[in-house]
Formats: structure tokens, sequence, C-alpha cells
């Protein structure tokens, strides 16, 4: 695989000592995340790395735009603010090098799919009658049965 341009390096890149130089040509990071480096080695690894680090800052309307995409995802609350400088400069670059009209302006609906069966919840295993509350020391009414139609449906029979 040919290097690409630009690459921006968050922490864990350093850490895992990925070969970054070759991956691109040109390694960008924010002084943030070298600052949340504390091992030694790998500080020290940084001090003599095979390549030009550059240390750029996103211009704050690209931490603006990231910030607020973020919450419409959902994702904010797991970002630190150094992952959002992170992808604010990964942004930044496209916009700066490519242009940004292949990304999305806004985040996709979500897609969400219910089953009537919920996993979390014990009630129906093959084989099994778990008698509800009420059902407690008096024969049960109806039984459940289960069994496997299709890997992705399961359906219920009465007895």
């Amino acid at each position: 695989m040919a290097p690409v341009e630009h690459v921006v390096a968050d922490a864990g890149a350093f850490l895992r000592d990925a070969p970054l130089q070759d991956i691109g040509k040109n390694i960008y990071t924010i002084r943030e995340v070298v600052r949340e480096i504390r091992d030694k080695a790998t500080r020290r690894r940084l001090a003599v790395l095979p390549y030009q680090l550059r240390f750029k800052e996103p211009l704050p309307e690209y931490v603006r735009l990231v910030t607020e995409f973020s919450k419409k995802t959902g994702d904010y609350p797991s970002l630190s603010a150094t992952d959002i400088q992170v992808l604010a400069l990964t942004y930044q670059l496209e916009a700066e090098f490519v242009g940004v009209s292949h990304l999305k302006k806004e985040p996709e609906k979500a897609k969400v799919s219910s089953s009537i069966q919920h996993p979390e919840t014990a009630l129906h295993i093959s084989g099994f009658h778990l008698p509800s509350k009420d059902d407690i020391g008096h024969e049960p009414s109806v039984l459940w049965t289960l069994w496997e139609q299709d890997p992705e449906e399961s359906v219920c029979d009465y007895q």
C-alpha cells in the first residue's frame, strides 16, 4: 500500500509504536497528544522519531464543526477535548488538501431494529419453563416451547 500524503496521529499511534512513516508522508498531531503520553519508553521514542512530526492546532471553526457533529451522532459525551481537537485537525487537513464535498454535512439517521425477545431476559430458554411469580404453586395454563427456526428469528409455539 502506497503511503498517503497526510496522516493525523493520536496518542494510540505513538503508544503502539505504529510505523507512521510507512503510512503517510506528512505526519501531524497536536501538542496535547504528546502531553498525554506519560510512559518513559514512548517519550524516548518520540525524541528520536525516524520522521518529522508536524505540530498543528486546528482552527476554531473546525473544532466547532466537529463538536456539533459529534453531538448529533451521540458521540460527544465519550470524546475528550483532545479527541475533538485531533478530529478537527483531520477535518481541517481534508478541507485544505482534498476538499469536503465528499463528506457528510449531517449524520445519517440511525437505523434501530428491535425484536420481540430481549436477550438480556432469559424468559424463553429451550427446554425450560420459568413460571411467573403469579404461577408459582399453580399449574401453568400455557407452556412455552422455543425452537430455532432461523438463526435471526426465534418462534414460540403454544401447547
